[in-house]
């Protein structure tokens, strides 16, 4: 695993070549179509700093799918996202899956809660897009039901994991049925070998005081992004992530491999964490201890076009 800056600079020279140019002859949607699947009463702020973070990173549309009783305060927060109240309906398999070919990528678990009928419906989600080979990103308490049903996930076509170090842990335990502590320091063989149990189009981003990306494909090395955003951890930043990580994932799907030896999962990961990093740093410096994760996503359109943007970087 290298952390140089020589390789910073080629993943970033990379990923800056899968940035869509925005010219006046593309259609709405061309640049991504994002489902969010969480939401809960307890919880409505993840699903929607995923939706902006997606959005304002740069993607066209994002639909959350959430429970009835968080609709209202998703669509109080923003009038961006489109919310469908469906997830604790009957017939929510039904309302949701005509929607399911238009989205480009999943993302699940912001926000989503541990309710048993929910991850009933998870469950049966994620069996109609692997069938679909739908590009899948799980976060949070989707984590949670992953460890408790690693099988849902177990080689499934491209999938990518977003586990902080407690994530990880249970992860660990209920795929391999080994205890660790959770430490914001991981070995990147850890991370490797986990993806590796669980398949070769399975990626783990693991959040630390590094970020920790590995994939399931044996012989590949693990990369990693460590540089320093703050001290301040306010809730939320791993939904800022999730989102980011859903548009570049896009992207890179749409151009192909954006670096020689990386997967679009991969280059994907490593570029939003890259972003969240330096959105968390330069909120920092404006807020220090009362930055929010809503000073964070703020930062999002100028950092990206300090790091990213082609038409300052080719």
């Amino acid at each position: 695993m290298s952390t140089s800056a020589s390789i910073d600079e080629r993943m970033l020279k990379g990923i800056r070549r899968v940035v869509p140019n925005l010219n006046s002859v593309k259609y709405k949607g061309q640049d991504g179509r994002i489902g969010i699947f969480g939401g809960s009463i307890e919880y409505t702020g993840a699903p929607y700093f995923a939706a902006m973070s997606a959005l304002r990173t740069g993607c066209d549309l994002v639909h959350i799918f959430c429970v009835k009783d968080a609709s209202i305060p998703l669509k109080s927060f923003s009038p961006e996202p489109i919310v469908h109240p469906v997830l604790d309906q009957y017939d929510a398999i039904k309302q949701i899956r005509p929607w399911l070919d238009r989205l480009h990528v999943i993302i699940i678990g912001p926000g989503l809660g541990r309710d048993d009928k929910i991850f009933k419906i998870i469950v049966e989600l994620i069996s109609i897009c692997r069938d679909m080979k739908k590009p899948l990103i799980i976060d949070a308490d989707g984590l949670f039901l992953v460890s408790q049903k690693p099988d849902i996930i177990k080689e499934y076509p491209g999938v990518i994991l977003t586990p902080n170090a407690m994530e990880f842990s249970r992860l660990v335990k209920g795929v391999l049925e080994k205890s660790t502590q959770p430490t914001p320091l991981v070995k990147a063989t850890d991370v490797k070998h986990l993806a590796e149990t669980l398949g070769k189009n399975v990626i783990i981003l693991h959040k630390g005081a590094k970020d920790v990306i590995a994939d399931g494909h044996k012989g590949t090395e693990a990369v990693s992004c460590g540089l320093a955003g703050s001290g301040r951890r306010c809730g939320g930043q791993g939904d800022l992530l999730v989102g980011a990580l859903s548009a570049f994932w896009w992207w890179a799907i749409c151009a192909g491999s954006c670096e020689s030896s990386l997967s679009p999962a991969v280059a994907a990961s490593y570029a939003a964490s890259r972003l969240v990093r330096e959105c968390n740093a330069s909120a920092y410096k404006i807020k220090q201890r009362g930055m929010l994760t809503s000073d964070i996503l703020e930062q999002i359109q100028p950092v990206f076009a300090r790091i990213f943007e082609t038409h300052c970087n080719k």
